[in-house]
Order: C-alpha cells, then structure tokens, then sequence
C-alpha cells in the first residue's frame, strides 16, 4: 500500500497501534515502535507483531530516545498520547503534556533526521460545540484538554509544515471499537464495556437515556485509515475517521442481546460528567473523496466480533475484571 519502507510507530502496543502494525507488516514495511506500554502492558501484542516489530521502550517526552528511534526512518506514525477523554479527567497535566510535548518531539526529531512525512492522530472532540455531523472544515473551540491539546497538534504540524517542508496528515477518529480492547479496561469503547458485563454476570450501566449517539468505526478500520492517509500522495490537512453512520446506544444495547439472545435491560445512571458529548456523528465526505477511505465493518459485525473474542476469556479473574470495568467512572471527579 506505501511507498514508505521504514516506518517509526509512537505507541504501536496500543488498540489502534496493534492493529495497524499488522497491515503495515503485511504491506511489507519494516517497522519500529517507541511505547511506554502505559495501558495494558506488553502481554497484549499479537506475538507475530512482537517478533516482527522492533520494540523501543520510552516516552515520547525523552527527545534524545526519540532522536534516536527516529533515525533512518521514511515516515512517522504517531498515536503515543492518552486514548481516552476519562485518562485525562483522571490525569490532566500528565495527559495534556504527553499530549503536546511528545507530539513537538515527533516534529523536532523528524527534523533532524529529515523525515518528511507524518500522519498522527487526533481526535473528533476538536468538534465538540459544533451541530453534525462534524466536516472538518468547521470552526473549532474544544471544550476540554483532550481536545485543546489535539488541535493545538494540529496547529503545530501546519506551522512545521510551512517552515520546514514536513507533510502532516492528521486523522480525528471517532468512537473507535473493536475485538481486543482488553488492555484498556474501563477506558474501552462502551460496545466493549457492555459486552463484558452481560457475558460476565452484571448489568449493563447506561448514561442518561441512551439515546446519545457516536459513530463507531471498528479498529480494523481505523488502523487501514492511518495506512490509507501514509501512502496518500496529499499535502498537509486533517481528515474524519468515522463511517458517516449514527449509533444510539440503546440500538447497541439491542444489538447485543440480539447476538447473546437476551433481552437487556440496563441500569440508568446521571450523565457524571458535564460536558458530555450528546452526539457524534463524522461528515465522510472528504475522508472518501480526497483520501480515498470507506469503513468495511458495519457495528452489527462489529458486535459480533467482540462477542466472539469476549467469549474467548475463560480465566475467572479476567471475567470478574471485565465485568467491573464500565463502573471505572465512578472513581473519577464529578463535574
């Protein structure tokens, strides 16, 4: 798929990393991976992507590591910053400065080592404020860390494009699901937590009145979105990573029990957090037109999928953490 040979990944042993080094080993790239295996740990990584992949252990904050792992690299991918909205609630210095420290380390250290082309991760919050579905073209006022942080990334990666020649794709993926969330616990995608809990003996925990929408677009999918945007020949811009298509969570929930053959019936709790995102929903258009990238897996397979691998957990002590691992926020501060 890329004319890119050597490609340096930021956090490969990540959901997202994981699954597109396995696309990026199969298109015949030779890839090294700097991670501080944060979430979840090295046990997770597939171990044909653990023997094919060169493992850098560190922190994308250590500029003289990344100085060196960069070196005799094609191209960047760079998805080494805190996945999810709750890691910084949880954490906000630690997550806006991995944020927006490590991402100028990437652009200094591709610098240096005259490498030309990134594609990195953002993320679609830069939107939230806006009506849908979001285009990439609207105004952006984010609302939180997460999002500040990611679109001051992607006022940095046109700054160093105008400077110094560097092409940087940035993609905003939406809700991003999939088969083998395990290592995030309760940072994982909702489909994940409520999957857990009905096979693993506890009630499903729903926000509100679960008419809140997101897109989901299946890790796969994501991860051939990264690999699309590293072989496009585009200059620098941002692209959506969603599949067009709103998902309520009750039409999930129903989903589910249709795949296990139960009827669910969740406990409604109060929103906990107050700038919670009613709907998220991606305009495609440019992501189909320009980068030239569909979603394949529609959220009905996507349900089945994590069924399936979720029904594959048989030590006891692993049931019993997935089954707790949607009550994670309640650990987290109010507001």
């Amino acid at each position: 798929m890329s004319s890119y040979r050597k490609v340096l990944v930021t956090g490969g042993a990540g959901f997202i990393g994981r699954n597109m080094i396995q696309g990026l080993l199969d298109d015949g790239c030779e890839v090294t991976s700097l991670d501080n295996f944060k979430i979840g740990g090295q046990e997770y990584i597939p171990d044909g992507i653990r023997r094919d992949v060169e493992w850098i252990e560190g922190d994308t904050r250590d500029l003289d590591l990344l100085l060196k792992a960069a070196r005799g690299h094609d191209a960047v991918l760079h998805l080494a910053a805190p996945s999810s909205f709750l890691m910084y609630e949880e954490d906000p210095v630690d997550g806006a400065s991995v944020t927006t420290h490590g991402f100028l380390n990437v652009l200094e250290a591709m610098r240096r080592n005259d490498i030309g082309k990134l594609v990195y991760a953002s993320t679609s919050a830069v939107y939230e404020g806006n009506p849908v579905p979001y285009t990439e073209d609207m105004p952006l006022a984010p609302p939180d860390l997460k999002a500040l942080s990611k679109k001051w990334n992607e006022e940095v990666a046109r700054q160093y494009t105008q400077r110094y020649g560097i092409t940087a794709i940035g993609l905003r993926p939406f809700s991003v699901y999939g088969h083998d969330e395990f290592s995030k616990g309760g940072y994982a995608n909702v489909i994940s937590l409520f999957v857990w809990a009905l096979l693993h003996g506890a009630t499903p925990v729903l926000w509100g009145d679960g008419n809140q929408t997101r897109d989901f677009i299946y890790v796969e999918d994501a991860g051939r979105a990264f690999r699309t945007a590293l072989a496009a020949d585009l200059p620098t811009q941002e692209f959506n990573v969603g599949t067009g298509i709103e998902t309520t969570f009750n039409e999930v929930l129903k989903l589910i029990g249709g795949e296990l053959g139960v009827e669910v019936r969740p406990d409604h709790v109060d929103v906990p957090i107050s700038i919670y995102a009613e709907r998220l929903w991606a305009d495609v258009t440019r992501a189909t037109d320009v980068l030239g990238f569909r979603h394949e897996v529609d959220v009905a397979e996507g349900v089945r999928r994590i069924v399936a691998a979720a029904r594959r957990v048989e030590e006891p002590r692993q049931q019993q953490r997935l089954s707790g691992a949607q009550m994670y926020f309640e650990t987290l501060r109010r507001g």
